[in-house]
């Protein structure tokens, strides 16, 4: 496949380039045809697509090589007509009294040029933690923009400015291709910075109401056993040690940073409401097509015209043109598709009910997922409230309810048991 694709773009540089250059269809006959052609291979004369015919020889050859033929002709006894011209010098020739075409056709390369000379678009390859609209903000920061010209970016400077900004960033490319610049990255995903252990004395509560249902405890003393009911703000692990003498009797205090999982089931309550009527968009069935033009401040956009004034719901479709793969210009083309819709309310049947239940308990449950918690039990019912149906759930989960509460009047009582 990479072979075909490779031969079409050699043939369709050749092809523009003996466009470019002008060339001829010609017809030669005699009975010299071989020779005559030999002699233009040893003469180094580009021709091709050669066809016998009744006639004589039909064959292409470059406008260049045409004005070489006439000696090989006289010696190879071969008489020649020419068939049909094309190319580049004879439309300029054919338009040459046509100055305001000649002048169209000149601006049109001139504008081409000028637009070469500046960054039209901006890339960005390999990014997963920082958004394009962040990196973008940064270009920002250094001067870097759209519109700005291309012999005013460092790529070695926007390389360093990067890695140094953004940590994460272990490797920047950036490069000017065409009107587009292109900034290819990697991520480290290893974390840059270790975060520090803390060690600071403090005891472990519950967050939340619940019943334990297991403990793992690798430092400080257990308040609580399995089973046990907690209530908000309880302390369930201490980090405040007796230490013994050997006759067992308390010499002082020590303090330690708890350390625990401790699981508990609890009980999590969720009420939502939605009218009793809701609105539906009916399609009319009805289109309008449409399209926009933008180039920097200028905008335009074609509609067909509403005769009847319905209500529409318009998508667009944007594209920046470009001539090649990074020959992008300032232009963008717009699509525009609308439908008619018409609105109107009636009240939810009872499937709709259930379904909108159901997206308030899917919501609530995935948050409550998304927090650690372990789903063991959900209820939903819908009750009509006035005006509007309420969703009144409730979810029974396991989840950790220990936090930290650090101890901060250690330090007299640890200096008064050392002193006695």
């Amino acid at each position: 496949m990479q072979k075909i694709r490779n031969e079409g773009v050699m043939a369709l540089k050749t092809g523009i380039c003996r466009w470019a250059g002008g060339y001829v269809r010609l017809c030669v006959s005699g009975c010299s045809a071989e020779r005559f052609f030999n002699l233009c291979k040893s003469a180094r004369l580009n021709y091709w697509k050669v066809s016998r015919q009744r006639e004589g020889c039909y064959f292409y050859m470059s406008l260049e090589d045409f004005f070489r033929l006439r000696p090989l002709l006289r010696k190879s006894h071969m008489s020649m007509r020419v068939i049909s011209r094309a190319g580049l010098p004879f439309v300029l020739r054919q338009n040459r009294k046509r100055a305001a075409l000649g002048a169209a056709v000149l601006s049109f390369f001139v504008l081409l040029y000028m637009m070469s000379l500046f960054i039209w678009n901006i890339s960005f390859d390999g990014n997963y933690r920082y958004t394009r609209e962040t990196l973008l903000g940064f270009l920002e920061e250094q001067g870097i923009r759209y519109g700005m010209m291309k012999y005013k970016i460092s790529c070695e400077e926007l390389e360093e400015s990067i890695r140094t900004r953004f940590p994460e960033i272990t490797w920047v490319s950036a490069r000017v291709s065409g009107t587009r610049l292109l900034v290819k990255i990697k991520e480290n995903q290893v974390l840059s910075v270790i975060p520090e252990q803390d060690s600071a004395p403090c005891d472990i509560a519950a967050d939340s109401p619940g019943t334990i249902t297991r403990m793992i405890v690798r430092q400080g003393k257990s308040s609580v056993r399995v089973g046990d009911t907690v209530e908000e703000g309880q302390q369930l692990v201490s980090g405040q040690l007796s230490v013994l003498n050997d006759a067992g009797e308390a010499v002082r205090t020590a303090y330690v940073h708890a350390d625990a999982d401790i699981y508990a089931r609890t009980l999590h309550e969720y009420e939502a409401e939605f009218p009793q009527y809701q609105v539906v968009d009916v399609k009319t069935g009805k289109k309008r097509q449409g399209f926009g033009v933008a180039a920097g401040s200028f905008r335009l956009r074609v509609l067909l015209p509403d005769f009847e004034e319905n209500t529409w719901n318009f998508v667009s479709d944007t594209t920046q043109l470009h001539l090649f793969e990074d020959f992008y210009l300032p232009v963008y083309v717009e699509r525009i598709t609308g439908e008619s819709f018409v609105s109107y309310e009636r009240p939810y049947t009872d499937e709709e009910k259930e379904q909108e239940a159901l997206k308030v308990q899917e919501q609530y449950l995935k948050n409550l997922m998304e927090k650690g918690v372990q789903i063991i039990e959900n209820n939903v019912k819908i009750q009509e409230c006035g005006v509007s149906w309420k969703v009144v759930g409730t979810a029974v989960g396991e989840e950790q309810i220990g936090v930290k509460r650090y101890i901060t009047e250690f330090e007299e009582t640890s200096e008064t048991d050392e002193h006695n």
